[in-house]
């Protein structure tokens, strides 16, 4: 593996300076034999993005005999997933909780292979994992269940019973569109359908920062997505759902494709160009370097698509596809207190937020050691929407502020927080693909077929787990499947 730093503002007689990392889909089977290919044919491709769509699209395609390089606009790998450091302990800006091994298969299937160590979230024994803030108290998830307010718990279950009639209405989950009405469904906006619920103000509060924190505003968000985020996940347990963390971060994982990849990782080298002709792939970077190719795999999100032009342009569908489809607005803090306050509750930090702009909190430090913690206040939809101007401080203070009237005497334990709101981060512009009312009529799958030799990979090229880990990493073993089928 090699990763090179490129200076933006280097010469062209400037040679590569070598940075070096210190030790510190559809379902497809991985691997494909090198020796069954033809020794005497090189075959080039090159991946735009060093996310965990990129860099699996680049391990896998180096499994099946191709000379690889990865393109990355950034100054580090990763992508929307990224690991900070604060005091002793770490937390994550971006892509964080991994279902159980029989639902995200591809991101347990590369732990295993790489080494990179999994931890099971959350405490054991009788603390309590969680509560609810609503109506202006703190009640832990046991007490909701047996004894608060009837009607606001029958009324919040009741939601969770009619997402599960809309689940039965998808007959395939990768396939929504077969559904009979699915062009009407998805005109709908998740707004409408709630109101139509008629739920208690509390539980209504509670079903909408659901589809808030989970994807977006759910006046922004098409209920067909809806229906098919549940029923992907109609049969599988409590106990399997964001089960799991890489135990030293996302970074070990990022770290241990990288150190998979034979090809070169090249930082800094946003690409501008990618022109196709002849069966031949160029590109140009925004140092004006050069590379070829006989494949390329694009794996950025779509709300920077724009930023790359396409020789010759893309068919109209996809750049009406990239400049429409809406993407989840989120934020995290990550807030790093002297004392984990919320087990004096005995909770374990999760917090289901009904009236206030941070709609979740969780620690994300249970497996870390030490006494203090790191509590991560999570905000989606036009709650981060509204702060996008907003200073860090600002941020911050707010939050604090916030899990002050939820946990009161916090503030005292409080030493240092980070603030990550991808809105604003240039390479990305917003959290994750949340398809709005109409757009999956219109959209769904479309990113899936290449363009001649261009390829696209990433969360939102996924028919199963958009805007999770594991969507990324299924989209490069599909692609890498998709290229091993193509006459080189």
């Amino acid at each position: 593996m090699k990763i090179w730093k490129m200076d933006f503002f280097r010469s062209t007689f400037t040679s590569l300076l070598l940075l070096l990392l210190s030790a510190c889909g559809d379902s497809y089977e991985i691997g494909y034999p090198v020796d069954s290919l033809n020794p005497s044919t090189e075959k080039t491709a090159i991946v735009v993005g060093a996310g965990l769509s990129g860099l699996s699209a680049a391990y896998e395609l180096e499994q099946i005999g191709f000379k690889v390089t990865v393109l990355e606009a950034r100054d580090r790998i990763g992508g929307r997933v990224a690991t900070l450091e604060m005091g002793q302990q770490s937390g994550e800006i971006g892509g964080e909780f991994i279902d159980g091994e029989t639902v995200h298969k591809e991101l347990h299937r590369y732990a295993s292979l790489f080494g990179a160590e999994l931890a099971s979230t959350g405490y054991e024994g009788s603390i309590q994992s969680g509560a609810y803030y609503i109506d202006g108290q703190l009640v832990s998830y046991g007490e909701f269940d047996a004894s608060y307010n009837t009607a606001v718990v029958t009324d919040y279950y009741r939601f969770y019973d009619e997402l599960s009639l809309l689940a039965d209405l998808v007959p395939d989950p990768e396939r929504p569109l077969l559904l009979d009405a699915a062009v009407e469904v998805d005109k709908r906006d998740v707004q409408s359908w709630i109101d139509e619920l008629q739920l208690e103000s509390s539980a209504k509060q509670l079903a909408e920062q659901f589809v808030r924190g989970e994807f977006d505003e759910p006046k922004d968000l098409s209920l067909l997505h809806l229906a098919q985020y549940a029923k992907v996940y109609e049969n599988v347990a409590d106990d399997d759902v964001e089960s799991y963390r890489f135990l030293k971060g996302g970074r070990a994982m990022t770290r241990a494709f990288s150190e998979h990849i034979s090809g070169e990782i090249l930082l800094n080298q946003a690409v501008k160009n990618i022109q196709q002709a002849d069966d031949r792939i160029t590109v140009t970077t925004v140092t004006d370097d050069t590379y070829t190719s006989d494949v390329i795999v694009v794996t950025v999100p779509l709300k920077v698509l724009n930023k790359i032009t396409f020789t010759p342009a893309l068919p109209e569908q996809l750049t009406q596809a990239a400049e429409h489809i809406n993407y989840g607005t989120h934020s995290k803090v990550l807030l790093r207190y002297s004392k984990r306050f919320w087990l004096d509750h005995n909770l374990g930090g999760d917090t289901v937020v009904a009236s206030l702009p941070t709609g979740w909190t969780w620690e994300t430090t249970e497996r870390q050691g030490g006494e203090g913690g790191i509590l991560i206040a999570y905000t989606s939809g036009d709650f981060s929407k509204m702060q996008q101007h907003w200073s860090d401080q600002q941020v911050i203070d707010t939050r604090l502020a916030e899990i002050e009237l939820m946990y009161p005497g916090s503030s005292q334990y409080f030493i240092e927080a980070k603030s990550q709101d991808w809105l604003n981060e240039q390479w990305t512009k917003g959290g994750f693909l949340a398809y709005g009312p109409g757009q999956m009529s219109a959209y769904w799958a479309l990113f899936k077929q290449p363009i001649g030799r261009i390829y696209f990979a990433g969360e939102h090229t996924d028919t199963l787990y958009l805007g999770y880990m594991e969507g990324a990493v299924r989209s490069g073993v599909r692609v890498a499947k998709q290229i091993s089928e193509l006459p080189l």
